[in-house]
């Protein structure tokens, strides 16, 4: 009998994110008042129309993109497959990556210093942070991007489900 694992990971939030907020902000209040000051500046009524209009779209727009980097993870493990989906504000599901746990070629602790001795086609960035020490590194090969590296932030739980269904070497490693 096969054991489902699941595990949702939540984005932290870092400067970028603070950023995207400010930027966003900023947008949604210039766009309205850039049109009511053309409105005003030419006299037209219907730039003034425009301008409810946009401001109301700014106002959906804001609520919309500021819920958007509300990001999280989630990895599911069944009968030797692990998957990542990213689920963006609890309403849009993409699936991230599919691999079957025997095409694992490493596993490791995250470190800076490991990271620098590699060099990878493809990195998936799918945990809580992106650099952070609680984070662990597998790697693969995929016939479309070659030699890819999945940074993500597994529970014990999911190491532990994870762990017979990867080769005997790399399992050895990992404890």
């Amino acid at each position: 009998m096969d054991n489902l694992v699941e595990q949702v990971v939540k984005r932290e939030k870092n400067a970028k994110y603070y950023l995207n907020i400010v930027l966003i902000i900023l947008g949604a209040i210039l766009i309205p008042t850039t049109f009511i000051v053309i409105a005003l500046l030419s006299r037209r009524a219907y730039f003034i129309y425009i301008a409810l209009f946009l401001a109301l779209f700014c106002i959906y727009g804001l609520w919309y993109f500021i819920t958007a980097l509300n990001i999280e993870y989630e990895y599911g493990f069944l009968a030797g497959t692990f998957r990542v989906d990213k689920i963006i504000a609890k309403r849009n599901r993409k699936n991230i990556l599919k691999i079957d746990a025997k095409a694992i070629d490493d596993i490791f602790k995250y470190s800076d210093e490991e990271m620098s001795k590699r060099t990878f086609n493809k990195v998936y960035q799918v945990g809580a942070s992106d650099y952070s020490d609680d984070n662990y590194v597998f790697t693969f090969v995929s016939e479309a991007r070659g030699k890819c590296a999945v940074v993500f932030s597994p529970k014990e739980k999911t190491l532990a489900a994870l762990r017979p269904y990867l080769k005997h070497e790399v399992s050895k490693k990992l404890y």
